[in-house]
This record gives C-alpha cells, sequence and structure tokens, in this order.
C-alpha cells in the first residue's frame, strides 16, 4: 500500500468509521457507518483523496470530473485541483438532485458542455445509485461517462450496476481495507 493510501486509510479509520446501528442511504440497515465528509472536510485528507483519484482517472483522459451535491462537492474540487498542478485542464463539475426553478435553470452547475467526457466521483459507493443518478444527469445534458470514481466502495451492488451499464469503476477502499 502506497504511503498516501496508508495515511488517507488511517485517517478513515479515525475519523469516518463509525459503529452502531445505522439506516444507510440505500435504505439498508448497517452496523457501520462510513462517513467519508468528515475526512473530506479536512485539508490534509482531502489533498490525499485528489492525490489518489486523479491517476486513476487521467488514463481515461475526462474532460471534467463531476458527481451529486453534496459528498462529491469536496472531491470533485480536490480533483480537479491535482490536475492542474499536472499541468491538466479538467474543471469540477457540480450535480443538483434535479434542476433549479430560477436564475440558469441549470441542474450542473460548472463549465460543462455537450460532448464532455466526465469522471464521475463519490465519496461512499453503496448501490452506485448517486452516482447513477449524476451520470443520468451528465449524459441527459448531452455529456458521456469517462467512468466512476469512490473514495470508499462498501461493496453492495456499485460494481454490478456500473458494470452493467458499460462504466468503469473503481475505487480507493473497499471493505478489507478498513478496521470494520
Amino acid at each position: 500500500m502506497s504511503d498516501l493510501r496508508e495515511e488517507l486509510r488511517d485517517g478513515l479509520n479515525r475519523f469516518a468509521v463509525k459503529h452502531g446501528d445505522f439506516v444507510l442511504a440505500s435504505g439498508a440497515r448497517s452496523t457501520y457507518y462510513i462517513n467519508v465528509k468528515e475526512i473530506c472536510l479536512r485539508g490534509k485528507y482531502l489533498r490525499l483523496i485528489g492525490e489518489l483519484l486523479w491517476p486513476m482517472m487521467a488514463k481515461l483522459s475526462p474532460d471534467a470530473v463531476g458527481g451529486m451535491t453534496m459528498g462529491a462537492d469536496p472531491i470533485v474540487s480536490a480533483v480537479t485541483m491535482i490536475a492542474a498542478e499536472n499541468g491538466v485542464d479538467c474543471p469540477a463539475l457540480i450535480v443538483r438532485r434535479e434542476a433549479k426553478d430560477h436564475g440558469t435553470g441549470r441542474q450542473i452547475e460548472g463549465p460543462f458542455a455537450p460532448g464532455m467526457r466526465v469522471a464521475v466521483v463519490e465519496d461512499v459507493t453503496t448501490t452506485g445509485d448517486s452516482a447513477r443518478r449524476a451520470a443520468e444527469a451528465i449524459i441527459n445534458a448531452g455529456g458521456q461517462v469517462a467512468g466512476v470514481y469512490s473514495v470508499m466502495n462498501r461493496e453492495a451492488g456499485a460494481d454490478k450496476l456500473f458494470a452493467d451499464l458499460g462504466w468503469p469503476f473503481q475505487h480507493i477502499f473497499g471493505l478489507a481495507d478498513l478496521k470494520i
């Protein structure tokens, strides 16, 4: 395991993994909860996320990186920053759950244009539904999905969903990587 990955894993175990009785966004119950926002909102760990995700997605040369607000918001910022530090213009996009009913009325915020190949990110992937909804908004606006990337894969169906949709899927951590 790389030093960056090991440092991020330590942060996840220290701040993000909670034990108890939880209801997940998917509706499933779990004896543990992984709140990746606890590390995404800490500069040190957010930089590590960007440094680990950007090389994964750079291989597919996306035109932009985006995801569903709010879990993806800090991650898209970190990735676009690391891409820029590596001389690549890969702007961040933020996908709303639905189009605004005022202003520009957009569902996708940022420099999106039809035809863009977008790397879709999410903090924790369980069933993959949140990333799928973000990807569908991008597709409906004329974009394409370059791939889907997650900090943490709970291994509860997302892999199969993305494979069935033909979208490459990579994550930094799976369940076996954490102390759960």
